[in-house]
């Protein structure tokens, strides 16, 4: 690493170095720390630019644990997110609906629901 005419740390690694150690690495998902190992570079440098290539739909992410996050090629081609199909013979949908203020149709009290009929010696 080298330091610019303001004195900040510059890098030489490009964003085509950091995707090209994806596919050459023999492992489609890689960590910070094994890029920030692979560029000679710090960990949270490593992940700041992972972060950024994220940002750019380059890279996806995922957190796998605790602070593990892994990282790969996005596949662009893709929506990330795919939408849930809707089964209408799910029974969720043959339930009642109500609406706030109707009255309940149950003949329990709640607190007889809560606490029992009062019989059973109940506290």
């Amino acid at each position: 690493m080298s330091r610019n005419d303001q004195g900040e740390y510059t890098t030489r690694i490009t964003d085509e170095d950091i995707l090209a150690h994806f596919s050459q690495a023999g492992r489609p998902f890689q960590t910070a720390q094994s890029v920030a190992e692979q560029f000679d570079v710090d960990r949270s440098q490593a992940y700041r630019r992972l972060q950024q290539l994220a940002d750019e739909d380059a890279l996806e992410k995922a957190k796998v644990g605790g602070r593990a996050v892994v990282w790969w090629i996005s596949d662009n081609d893709e929506p990330t997110s795919k939408p849930h199909e809707v089964n209408p013979d799910d029974p969720i949908f043959d339930r009642d609906t109500f609406q706030a203020g109707e009255p309940d149709d149950t003949s329990e009290k709640i607190d007889e629901v809560l606490y029992g009929d009062g019989t059973s010696g109940a506290v």
